[in-house]
């Protein structure tokens, strides 16, 4: 072999060896853009379902306010009532998303009796007999809470509504059937004190 052909020889096989160099550079840049593409749409997902995920709290921490804000503005009969007949006080709380009132106080006559038990024989004290939710009375847009009042001498349970009037005192509407054949009776707000065993201090009878 004469130097020439040597030197051909050697020349085609860098001229191979430069050809493969640049197709596997063109290959491995071809790979990087397609897996940086996959990357960035990897990422695109993933900050949208965090986004996503972010306007649904804030809609969520939205609508909690607006709920809180639209009760904070009804007139919501919690509180300590003494009943029309001023013999017991009622303690009326939220039991869940509805209101239930609760015997806390019963004044006794004379101090020394007995205190009164119901028609199971148990201590009346304590019993809840009060449980409504909230309904707003679509030609007032008041809200009322309606439920059941029960009658803790005898166990009879009545349909019951109540709410505030405009002296900020209970309005109780009790009734079988329809409510206009009720009776309605205001319970005062009572901030005397209870005493163990639910009686009532004596200068707060």
């Amino acid at each position: 072999m004469t130097q020439a052909n040597a030197t051909m020889q050697l020349c085609d096989f860098c001229n191979r060896l430069r050809k493969s160099g640049r197709q596997a550079c063109v290959r491995l840049l071809n790979a990087r853009k397609i897996w940086l593409q996959d990357y960035q749409q990897i990422t695109e997902k993933i900050g949208s379902v965090w986004e996503t995920f972010f306007l649904l709290r804030l809609a969520l921490a939205v609508l909690c306010f607006s709920a809180s804000l639209a009760m904070a503005q009804v007139a919501v009969p919690t509180g300590r009532w003494l009943t029309a007949n001023h013999a017991a006080v009622v303690q009326i709380a939220p039991c869940g998303v509805d209101l239930c009132g609760q015997i806390v106080g019963i004044r006794l006559n004379p101090p020394n009796a007995p205190m009164p038990l119901n028609w199971q024989g148990q201590p009346q004290c304590g019993m809840t007999i009060l449980r409504t939710a909230p309904i707003v009375n679509q030609q007032t847009g008041a809200t009322e809470w309606v439920g059941t009042v029960l009658d803790p001498r005898n166990g009879d349970v009545y349909r019951a509504k109540i709410r505030l009037n405009r002296e900020r005192h209970l309005s109780l509407h009790g009734y079988l059937g329809l409510p206009i054949f009720g009776q309605t009776q205001i319970w005062e707000p009572y901030s005397g004190r209870t005493l163990a065993g639910c009686k009532l201090a004596p200068q707060q009878d």
